[in-house]
């Protein structure tokens, strides 16, 4: 089973954070981003302010939290620049305190048909009872919680469908993954160190749908 990733994310929590400070000039000015990006959307409030190019790639920031986005699907784990990004982020703005970060993924497995997507957690899952006659239909979701060290992986699984027109819906299982991870001493090395080696995370994530999907 191929798994398509759709959404790689970094969320970094802040406290006392500045959103008002977000803008393409700021970005650009500190070499946060390439001078090459090209602003698509720029809002800014007080309490929230988004930038995003028209490269796919979108920064959120908020007082507690700060988000990079990035949705391009041809690059994305691998080649995405939002590591790079969110850690030259970080470093310009070093006296805000960083209590814990996110990595996050989002990607589906495309589904030969409805009943197969509706019925596949059940089938792996759940141990056949009375439980599974209640209703007309049931359908499950399911999230598994891994710790490692100061790290909380979640995943979460559904059935849903890839909506591409109104006269085209395409049955998927959904996964979403979060790996949590926090920074209690507020080093922001540590930080820098666990956005650079999203890799390991990313691996993690393989290995539980190699273990999950075994065709996969």
């Amino acid at each position: 089973m191929k798994i398509n990733i759709t959404n790689f994310s970094i969320v970094i929590l802040a406290q006392s954070n500045n959103p008002s400070i977000l803008n393409p000039d700021f970005l650009k000015n500190n070499e946060i981003v390439d001078s090459s990006f090209t602003p698509k959307k720029v809002f800014c409030t007080p309490p929230i302010a988004e930038v995003t190019f028209s490269e796919a790639i979108s920064i959120i920031a908020e007082f507690e939290r700060i988000q990079f986005i990035d949705t391009n699907i041809h690059r994305i784990p691998d080649d995405s620049p939002i590591p790079e990004i969110a850690i030259k982020y970080i470093e310009v703005l070093r006296h805000v305190r960083y209590p814990a970060t996110g990595i996050n993924f989002t990607g589906h497995y495309l589904c030969p048909d409805k009943d197969f997507a509706e019925s596949f957690l059940l089938k792996r899952f759940i141990k056949e009872g009375e439980w599974l006659s209640i209703g007309d239909t049931v359908q499950a979701g399911l999230k598994f919680i891994y710790s490692f060290g100061e790290t909380k992986n979640t995943v979460s699984i559904d059935s849903a469908e890839l909506i591409k027109s109104e006269s085209e819906k395409n049955p998927i299982i959904l996964f979403n993954v979060n790996c949590h991870h926090d920074t209690k001493d507020n080093g922001i090395d540590k930080i820098k160190s666990f956005i650079s080696n999203w890799q390991i995370q990313f691996e993690r994530f393989n290995d539980f749908i190699e273990k999950i999907l075994p065709e996969a």
